[in-house]
């Protein structure tokens, strides 16, 4: 009967049948407004501690959580609550994660987005003659990159000697990381060239101090 049973739904049909026996399910949870990455890691945590969940993992580019639980002992949106609870916004479902909006810079102050979406870019092309040109390479799931964001508009608003130019690396597997940081061992990377383009100092990790001084050398087109 159960040989019947089997051939009669196919492989694929019996497993799901299995699943759901067990009530174990699978459900996305989006967060939202979140400025970093360890938002993700925190809410996981949380969830793995919640009774009925099995596991939980974090997509850093989505801003999701995929959640596997017994829904019998917690649903959907028994998970969105945990989340909540940190202080995030969590939204069940997916396609509807988001972090906060970069810092918004001045119309007035030289700062351009030389690859928004990860892409390839030429970055010896958009060095401004005449100006210090701090390259930033960040991601939106970076904590640190939005201090280099408020630190760089604290600059470009003290000198007009200074141009930003921002590359979105959204992840490490995207052709502008693989093009450009395939040894750099953490986000935020900035890399300061001097007024007449040539390479200054490139810094991997938060330290403004060094970035200042990287800026003050590049004026001068001292190495």
């Amino acid at each position: 009967m159960a040989l019947a049973l089997f051939l009669l739904m196919g492989p694929a049909a019996a497993a799901a049948g299995q699943g759901s026996d067990k009530g174990v399910a699978s459900t996305v949870i989006s967060i939202q407004d979140i400025d970093c990455q360890s938002c993700g890691m925190a809410a996981v945590a949380a969830l793995e501690k919640t009774a009925g969940v099995d596991s939980a993992s974090f997509d850093r580019t989505k801003a999701e959580l995929s959640v596997r639980h017994r829904s019998a002992e917690v649903g959907p949106e028994g998970l969105a609550s945990v989340v909540r609870e940190l202080g995030y916004g969590a939204v069940v479902g997916a396609g509807k994660g988001r972090y906060l909006p970069d810092v918004t810079f001045s119309r007035e102050l030289d700062v351009a987005w030389i690859s928004s979406r990860g892409e390839e870019v030429d970055v010896d092309e958009h060095l401004v003659d005449g100006k210090v040109t701090v390259v930033d390479f960040y991601a939106s799931w970076c904590g640190p990159c939005r201090e280099i964001d408020r630190e760089m508009f604290s600059i470009l608003r003290a000198r007009e000697d200074v141009a930003l130019r921002k590359i979105n690396m959204t992840d490490w597997g995207s052709p502008v990381a693989k093009q450009y940081l395939t040894k750099v061992a953490e986000l935020p990377y900035v890399v300061v060239y001097s007024k007449s383009g040539q390479r200054i100092e490139a810094i991997s990790g938060l330290e403004l101090e060094r970035l200042r001084a990287a800026i003050d050398r590049g004026a001068s087109d001292e190495k």
